[in-house]
């Protein structure tokens, strides 16, 4: 296979559906640092290996995270500290018991982080390193999924009737934060995309009411869109689960595409035909086949989504896991799925 090269230019073209690209590219939001080290046979020791990866892999930029506000259940990876696991050993939602703002007073004595607190190191660092043509796409968020891990989905189920003020305190508090985290990120010129990162719903429907993310989240994320506008910086967004009733809304925010497209939410054919004129579609491969296949399944349904892709439009475009690439995902899978992107992904 032709020795691969970068073009962030390519995977812009793509997500922003401006124009055809030479190739489908390659898109993921997460890989899980067991998977890199596998991949790369020796283990991640600093962010020139990290980036060497996405080279290797054949991914047109490479990824990184700006956490932001620590909540409970997500953690900040810092490759240039060696803190490289993207979960912690357990992970579950906030219960009413566990859970941290009740009321003004834990809000207040909430541990708060100020703007000079945010880890930018290893964006910063990865200015020296980016081979010729590649960009960062970064991660960012969440805003919704703050309101239910700070508060526990019981109590925020009953400020909603009882005390929507503090719904509205913690929102403003994790929105601007986020905004002013975008607004940094975006006016580099290595940085080429924010992912915005947000899980709003599960496999058959949202997780919470329309009328509340328009309340209390979609206002916020119209302004990072603005900013993302702005800085001519594409923004793009992953959400598990079936968004259908609100991507009217996403596309209002300036969200460009959205990601991940999982089989057993949605058809990513009927997607592009009902969405694809306004949303790039990023993601789509099974990850259960992913997971359980064996590498000719993987071939063959990569092949067949490629094939279809290029009858209808292969524009807006980028395909990947249908959702991220975790450790329990066969290294052989992957592999075979990055290698038929590439071999039958070019755009004639």
């Amino acid at each position: 296979m032709k020795k691969w090269s970068p073009d962030f230019n390519r995977f812009r073209t793509a997500v922003t559906r401006n124009g055809t690209p030479d190739r489908i590219p390659l898109a993921e939001v997460g890989i899980d640092i067991e998977v890199i080290e596998a991949y790369l046979g020796r283990p991640v020791d600093g962010i020139k290996t990290y980036i060497g990866f996405f080279k290797e892999a054949g991914y047109d930029y490479t990824l990184l995270q700006v956490r932001g506000q620590p909540i409970p259940d997500t953690f900040q990876v810092k490759i240039e500290e060696h803190e490289l696991l993207l979960h912690g050993p357990e992970n579950s939602v906030s219960s009413h018991s566990s859970a941290r703002i009740s009321d003004e007073r834990t809000f207040n004595e909430y541990p708060w982080i100020g703007p000079e607190s945010v880890y930018y190191k290893d964006v910063d660092k990865a200015k020296d390193y980016l081979p010729d043509g590649m960009k960062l796409v970064v991660n960012h968020g969440p805003i919704f999924q703050s309101l239910f891990r700070m508060m526990g989905i019981e109590n925020l189920s009953i400020a909603t009737v009882e005390n929507p003020a503090l719904i509205h305190s913690i929102a403003k508090k994790v929105g601007e934060s986020s905004i002013n985290i975008v607004e940094n990120l975006v006016q580099r010129d290595w940085v080429g995309a924010i992912w915005y990162g947000d899980d709003m719903a599960y496999t058959t429907g949202l997780l919470a009411s329309p009328d509340f993310l328009r309340e209390y989240v979609f206002p916020y994320l119209k302004r990072i869109g603005d900013v993302c506008r702005k800085y001519d910086k594409p923004l793009l967004m992953h959400s598990d689960g079936k968004l259908c009733e609100i991507l009217e809304d996403i596309i209002a925010c300036g969200v460009q595409g959205i990601h991940p497209n999982e089989p057993t939410s949605v058809d990513i054919f009927e997607m592009k035909r009902l969405w694809g004129d306004r949303l790039s579609l990023l993601g789509g491969i099974d990850l259960d086949l992913l997971t359980r296949g064996t590498p000719g399944q993987v071939v063959d349904l990569t092949k067949s989504m490629i094939a279809r892709f290029m009858d209808i439009g292969p524009q807006g475009i980028a395909l990947g896991s249908s959702n991220s690439v975790a450790k329990y995902i066969s290294l052989d899978n992957y592999r075979a799925m990055l290698d038929t992107v590439r071999k039958y992904g070019r755009i004639s």
